[in-house]
């Protein structure tokens, strides 16, 4: 497990560059007497005893080798310092990632990954290149990010899950996809997904099949960007993309134990994303942690002229100088964090005795770090949601496909919905498809062309009926928010943790139901906030994941990144648990500087009685005994050996050079 203390990119960078001093001084001072070929350091550590040796040669070298266990949760600046160091190359990393899927992926039922992308590896070499040239694109450069599969990657076939689409190979890359290129990220594949982005309870495709919960893989993940959620928390890939209409991003992210946000609505573009409804469709980040969600929707978000909703929400202003940099520790101290007692307590939102607990841990951690959580629910009362609930609702699902179908030239050969629909005699369509046409199809007899449903001018751009409705309503929120000095509201959406996969289709849905009303009707930003484990329905003994939701006004992306960065810090690992399933696969680089290490430790044998170092050698000999007995298929057991060793060395080399 990686325990490396959390900072932000840019002070990662600052510290990296004084390591990389330090350790070339060292290099040159201590390269003489050792048996090995690197550099060494004598250096006390904080804590250590006087005199006492913390980092000498042996375990330099091992912490200077970027390990499988390290690759466990490791955070986007983790991994950039890391391949600046030159301890990690973008296509070791790569090949890292790409390895845990082919292990875990279909072997445990997941089915995260409908896709690697076959140009991956060559990216991430290109990459590497340019930085042994000296030629950093951004704080992406080299990161592996997986996108969901309804968002256009070039070279590979948009498939939105369906195995109708399968051919469907695009040649431009989204805009999203576009962007995170040129802040170097390598695009490691396509994540599964509902079938057409259509379910949130769960997600299934023909093409990718059920993905399943890595906590409880009887369990759904939710969905529709379920498969993005399991691959992030399962470290297939260091991010993930997803894209949310009615609760995607941060349903799946609260049951895999992620932070998602869905931004708000123009923020980031669905230019190249085949839609669900288009006014509502969103694309955002799906993370371990809350810094890495800043840093990747400063790299995605952004004015698009091929998307007037960014142009409409003007994004460019609402992104400003970015997120990373506003992130600290204090960010809480003072924020005043409004909660929606309803969501917590009433109707179907009883939350179970162990999601209380969690719930008000969560309540708990955030006071800690200086937050003020008030009541108010006699602000945006019940009623106000609800009547917010029926002001937009405008089926767009089959024009907005058409329009999309109909720029992508010969890549297909649907032009329209109805010719997937009517394709369907191999049987290959999912149920959802069905269910989102049923009425289109009904009355395609009588119609020659789709209804336009974009109706409505709002400035220069045809909406939904109801649009400036969603604006007023909008701002009537935005407005309460202000009158009361709140900065953020909080809600629960789920009374329990993920119900079972098959639960959903024969009882009511584990779901509050409010996730749909504040950022897909409004626009607003909204984000899962990991809370912890809570033990399951009927006292099993496994323990599951589950989120708090918090959304903020219009514009206001800065403000619940600063809450959930310091949220985490406060919080601390407790919060966060790497599915057991998915384990650090075997390392051969480290397997190799075992046996590099047991051989030079042998080699130092000969010089025992020459300088009376009997004790400290038969210790290094009772390592190595146990460092050729470990099993190292489990790197973890193997990485702790050649610690052990590695210390034990490193006593000998520093005797010997005082004798």
């Amino acid at each position: 497990m990686n325990n490396r203390p959390k900072t932000s990119y840019r002070e990662d960078m600052g510290l990296m560059m004084v390591s990389i001093i330090l350790i070339a001084a060292i290099f040159v001072t201590c390269f003489y007497f050792l048996p090995l070929d690197k550099g060494t350091g004598d250096v006390d550590g904080p804590g250590e005893e006087q005199g006492e040796i913390s980092i000498t040669f042996a375990v330099r070298s091992l912490e200077d080798l970027f390990t499988t266990p390290e690759l466990q949760d490791a955070t986007i600046s983790q991994l950039q310092a890391e391949m600046e160091a030159g301890n990690l190359t973008g296509e070791q990393l790569t090949q890292m990632y790409i390895d845990r899927i082919l292990a875990y992926d279909k072997a445990l039922d997941l089915n995260s990954v409908i896709a690697i992308n076959p140009s991956a590896l060559e990216v991430a070499r290109e990459l590497d290149a340019k930085r042994a040239a000296g030629e950093v694109l951004g704080p992406l450069h080299g990161i592996p990010v997986i996108v969901k599969a309804n968002i256009d990657v070039e070279g590979m076939a948009t498939t939105a899950g369906a195995r109708v689409l399968a051919d469907m190979v695009v040649r431009e890359d989204a805009c999203i996809v576009r962007r995170l290129k040129e802040q170097g990220a390598v695009i490691l594949g396509q994540a599964n997904m509902s079938e057409f982005a259509y379910a949130t309870a769960s997600s299934r495709s023909t093409l990718g099949g059920i993905v399943h919960n890595a906590y409880d893989t009887t369990r759904t993940p939710g969905g529709s960007s379920g498969g993005s959620a399991v691959a992030v928390t399962c470290n297939f890939a260091a991010a993930g993309i997803g894209t949310d209409t009615g609760g995607s991003i941060r349903n799946p992210s609260s049951f895999s134990n992620l932070y998602g946000m869905r931004p708000s609505k123009g923020l980031t573009s669905i230019s190249g994303v085949f839609p669900l409804k288009a006014y509502k469709d969103t694309v955002g980040p799906m993370t371990r942690t809350a810094e890495d969600m800043a840093l990747i929707m400063e790299a995605i978000s952004g004015g698009d002229k091929d998307d007037d909703y960014t142009l409409e929400a003007r994004a460019n202003v609402l992104l400003g100088d970015g997120y990373v940099d506003d992130l600290s520790e204090d960010g809480l101290e003072g924020m005043r964090i409004g909660y929606l007692t309803y969501s917590f307590k009433y109707g179907r939102s009883v939350p179970s005795d162990s999601v209380q607990k969690m719930l008000e841990n969560a309540i708990a951690n955030l006071e800690a770090a200086g937050a003020e959580i008030v009541d108010v629910s006699d602000v945006l009362t019940q009623e106000m949601i609800w009547g917010f609930n029926n002001g937009l609702n405008t089926e767009t699902f089959e024009y907005d496909v058409n329009k999309y179908l109909s720029e992508k030239g010969d890549s297909t050969r649907f032009k329209t919905v109805r010719d997937i629909y009517y394709s369907n005699f191999d049987g290959n369509m999912h149920m959802y498809l069905d269910n989102i046409t049923a009425w289109y199809a009904y009355f395609a007899k009588y119609f020659e062309s789709t209804y336009d449903p974009y109706t409505e001018m709002v400035g220069n751009y045809e909406r939904v009926p109801g649009w400036t409705n969603m604006l007023n309503e909008r701002e009537t929120i935005a407005r309460l928010m202000e009158e009361n000095d709140i900065d953020a509201v909080m809600y629960l959406n789920f009374f329990d943790v993920s119900v079972k996969e098959q639960a959903h289709i024969t009882d009511p849905y584990n779901a509050a139901g409010y996730d749909i009303i504040f950022g897909p009707k409004h626009g607003l930003p909204e984000i899962s906030l990991p809370m912890g484990f809570a033990e399951t329905d009927g006292g099993h003994d496994k323990e599951l994941p589950l989120g708090l939701f918090i959304f903020s006004s219009f514009g206001e992306e800065e403000t619940l990144l600063k809450l959930a960065y310091a949220y985490e810090l406060q919080a601390g690992e407790d919060i966060r648990r790497v599915p057991d399933i998915v384990p650090p696969l075997e390392d051969t680089r480290l397997n190799a500087f075992l046996s590099e290490l047991i051989n030079s430790a042998y080699a130092l044998t000969d010089k025992e009685y020459e300088h009376g170092l009997e004790p400290k050698v038969q210790n290094m000999l009772t390592a190595c005994k146990k460092a050729e007995e470990v099993d190292r298929r489990d790197s973890y057991a193997t990485y702790e050996a050649a610690r052990a060793l590695a210390k034990a060395y490193d006593e000998v080399v520093r005797a010997m050079k005082i004798g």
